[in-house]
């Protein structure tokens, strides 16, 4: 992909996306990593594709000063878990445990690998209970609860009623890991986000929109967690 940097400010690297189906340019910094992409028709010179980012450069800086850097789990980190800031520490344990508000960690492996593991068994355990309530007051039951590491979305449900779900939701407070689990046992019924659909998902969780709020402005920031892969 090609790169693009503007003149005294090196730090601003932009990646630019040619595509024939576009008939505009837009600039896209992303909430997650700070990556900067530039997309435009193809008919465009790289000339005038500069030109416009260099005209952005205030924009730019401002909104990259804002962008919260990526945290890297390790000991002694504060981490999220149901919404309450938990500490990792080192202790003489098998596996990850916590008590309070401390995360007790083995020395003797990987603490992000550790802490990781512990999100996705909390996470499961929560879901599982969460899911199984709500399929249960719709009557609509789902087959089985996949989790993993999405970007773009924080659950989904398939036609044949599996649900999907992105386990740094174990991050968020309880009501928005119940809210997003609500959101997606209601797909079971409706596959759309009709108006009947949100009247389902007041059904089963009640009002959301405290909720859906949060997880759009908080939401990003659960991905500043980095974990070894």
């Amino acid at each position: 992909m090609t790169k693009i940097f503007l003149e005294d400010e090196p730090g601003l690297e932009i990646s630019l996306r040619k595509n024939s189906n576009s008939r505009r340019i837009s600039l896209r910094i992303s909430a997650l990593d700070g990556k900067i992409t530039l997309t435009g028709p193809s008919y465009l010179s790289f000339e005038e594709f500069k030109n416009f980012a260099e005209s952005k450069k205030s924009w730019l800086k401002s909104k990259r000063g804002s962008f919260q850097h990526p945290i890297f789990v390790s000991e002694g980190i504060k981490i999220p878990i149901l919404g309450f800031e938990t500490k990792v520490s080192f202790s003489n344990v098998q596996k990850p445990k916590k008590i309070g508000n401390v995360l007790y960690v083995s020395k003797r492996q990987s603490v992000s690998n550790q802490v990781k593991n512990y999100l996705l068994e909390i996470c499961r355990f929560h879901l599982n209970y969460i899911c199984a309530e709500f399929s249960k007051k719709l009557g609509s039951k789902f087959y089985k609860i996949t989790l993993r590491d999405t970007r773009s979305r924080w659950g989904s449900c398939s036609n044949d009623a599996n649900l999907m779900f992105s386990w740094r939701l174990v991050m968020a407070p309880e009501d928005i890991l119940a809210y997003v689990a609500a959101h997606e046992v209601a797909h079971l019924k409706h596959m759309n986000h009709s108006k009947e659909f949100w009247e389902t998902v007041e059904f089963i969780f009640g009002p959301y929109k405290k909720e859906k709020a949060w997880l759009k402005q908080n939401g990003p920031s659960l991905h500043r967690y980095k974990f070894e892969s």
